[in-house]
């Protein structure tokens, strides 16, 4: 079964942990995508043999996580680090989603001597860097983006009543994914992704907006920081920015390599989970 439990942060803050797989294994930390919580787990009946203690956790505003007062990216990875020293990991891969492979990436730049590995499924670039990635943006995200860096404050207020749909109804994301996605395939990973999206509206949609906020900021790092070895993982099915961003972020990072399969979607990482842990030991 499935362990759990809190680390304290300064201030009394509290980030939820759960930990899953051999709790002898070698240590990975596992950051959900956007929205989630700890419960989110690519193999939740643990069907694939690993040799891998994998620790998920709930960002700031989502599930049992206290909120920050401005979300960023590399404060993300620093209570990464505390979670990996709660957990005795002196050193860990890190495996991001979606969502979560922006953090990723952070605690790839900011805990060089602790992260062995990154991999970065289903992942976007930062568009300070990647031009085709802010190119993209329609002008009403430029102008959000903007108002985000000028007032994070009054920007949450915004983002707060965009993002009420998912205080709503949490599984939203279920209702409009691919028929031909494993989500929306396998029961299992049905089942898992509703009750992650459940508990992850526990605070609304405060988890939501941080991750909104933490990303229209600078980043705090550029790719070219991470020293470690990055894999970025994408299907390109995929019809967000994944596919168009992972050979431009492969080429801003001094060691990485991109696993594209062509028939995959945005959920590969269920699909890949075996695959994607393995490269992760290495």
């Amino acid at each position: 079964m499935p362990r759990e439990g809190h680390v304290e942060l300064p201030g009394g803050r509290l980030v939820a942990w759960r930990e899953w797989g051999d709790s002898s294994g070698r240590p990975v930390v596992l950051v959900h995508g956007t929205p989630g919580s700890r419960l989110f787990f690519p193999d939740p009946t643990l069907r694939s043999a690993s040799v891998a203690r994998v620790v998920t956790f709930d960002r700031p505003g989502y599930g049992q996580s206290t909120p920050l007062p401005t979300p960023s990216l590399l404060e993300v990875a620093d209570i990464v680090a505390r979670i990996a020293d709660d957990r005795g990991f002196a050193k860990f891969s890190v495996v991001g989603f979606s969502g979560g492979s922006p953090y990723a990436l952070a605690c790839g730049a900011r805990l060089p001597d602790r992260v062995s590995r990154v991999a970065a499924v289903s992942s976007w670039g930062p568009i300070d860097e990647i031009e085709a990635a802010y190119a993209s943006l329609t002008s009403d995200e430029r102008d959000l983006m903007s108002t985000v860096r000028s007032d994070p404050g009054g920007a949450t207020e915004r983002l707060w009543e965009f993002g009420q749909w998912f205080a709503d109804n949490p599984l939203r994301f279920l209702e409009t994914a691919s028929e031909d996605e494993p989500v929306v395939r396998d029961a299992d990973a049905r089942a898992n992704f509703m009750a992650a999206n459940l508990e992850g509206a526990r605070q609304g949609q405060a988890g939501l907006v941080s991750d909104w906020v933490a990303d229209a900021l600078p980043w705090g790092f550029r790719l070219a920081d991470i020293s470690v070895p990055v894999d970025v993982w994408i299907g390109e099915q995929d019809p967000g920015r994944a596919p168009l961003d992972a050979y431009e972020i492969a080429r801003h990072i001094p060691s990485c390599t991109v696993h594209a399969d062509p028939d995959a979607g945005h959920w590969l990482l269920i699909s890949h989970w075996r695959d994607i842990l393995e490269q992760s030991l290495c």
